[in-house]
């Protein structure tokens, strides 16, 4: 697949990923795999080579399931069907992916996923805040080691910004204020924008370090949904 072909749509993304942070691409080249669609978008994270000792996939599929009782750190596993938290995708990495790509496969309109724009955030949580803001990983390294990480990290002249209230614990009195911010709903859910990944083919980007994003809770009768995710270094413009 070559979506350089479609000057339309790269020109679109470009775009709406720069002033949103986001796009939602309806049916979006529907028969191409969504490893072909993430290498023609751009730098792929090969999550397999990087991490081998954790068995992840640079596809991964994304099923609804019940909690459990394992003591395994994931989504499903700690939220089941119900409402997942906003949050920034592998925050707990000293530099979380930058982009990375939703991909319907088997959907339903009644499961939204959530996303909080960067715009939103910061008029909610104020720069001065977050930069003095502290976390860890809420499992140390395989050292034992303390690693501490900045809610507000910035690569070049672009910021980034990290949170997950079940992969990070705050360090700081600010970092925790932040917290308990972002726990309550009510400041924020106007400004959130939701999108349902109905049809085989609807792609969903989302800028990692500009916004964070949740999923709706899943009904009963809609367990079967099945989404693929990619993560991306870089779009290629």
């Amino acid at each position: 697949m070559d979506t350089a072909a479609d000057p339309i749509s790269r020109k679109h993304i470009t775009i709406q990923l720069h002033q949103n942070g986001y796009v939602m691409l309806p049916e979006w080249y529907r028969e191409e795999t969504t490893i072909s669609i993430a290498h023609s978008l751009g730098t792929v994270v090969d999550i397999r080579a990087l991490l081998p000792q954790t068995h992840i996939s640079t596809v991964q599929t994304l099923t609804p399931n019940h909690k459990t009782n394992s003591s395994d750190n994931h989504y499903t596993g700690t939220y089941g069907l119900a409402e997942f938290p906003m949050h920034t995708d592998l925050a707990h990495w000293a530099r979380p992916p930058r982009y990375f790509i939703l991909r319907c496969q088997k959907g339903t309109p009644e499961v939204t996923t959530k996303i909080l724009p960067g715009s939103a955030l910061y008029s909610i949580l104020k720069m001065p805040l977050l930069r003095r803001a502290l976390a860890r990983p809420r499992q140390l390294g395989q050292n034992g080691l303390l690693l501490l990480l900045p809610l507000v990290f910035q690569v070049g002249n672009i910021y980034g910004f990290r949170w997950d209230s079940l992969f990070l614990v705050p360090m700081n009195e600010t970092a925790t204020q932040v917290a308990e911010m972002l726990s309550m709903t009510s400041l924020y859910k106007s400004k959130l924008k939701s999108f349902s990944l109905a049809r085989n083919g609807d792609t969903l980007i989302i800028d990692n370090w500009r916004c964070l994003h949740g999923r709706s809770k899943v009904p009963e009768t809609e367990i079967n949904r099945k989404i693929e995710r990619v993560y991306l270094s870089e779009i290629h413009t």
